[in-house]
């Protein structure tokens, strides 16, 4: 499961927009996503340059 709290319109996009290759959307901003380790290393990757770590959260909590 991804959850992220992103004040920037632009980046909130950029990111749901990736998480859609991964995953559903359950909730505005949370996916669920069915990966192994090498899909959750590429998902972290894409993710990471996407967002701003002084003021947005991006969270990873396994099912």
């Amino acid at each position: 499961m991804v959850c992220y709290d992103i004040s920037d319109d632009k980046r909130r996009q950029q990111l749901s927009t990736e998480l859609e290759n991964f995953g559903n959307r359950v909730q505005y901003s949370v996916f669920e996503c069915h990966v192994n380790e090498t899909q959750f290393a590429e998902l972290q990757e894409r993710l990471l340059p996407l967002i701003d770590e002084a003021v947005d959260k991006l969270r990873y909590y396994p099912l």
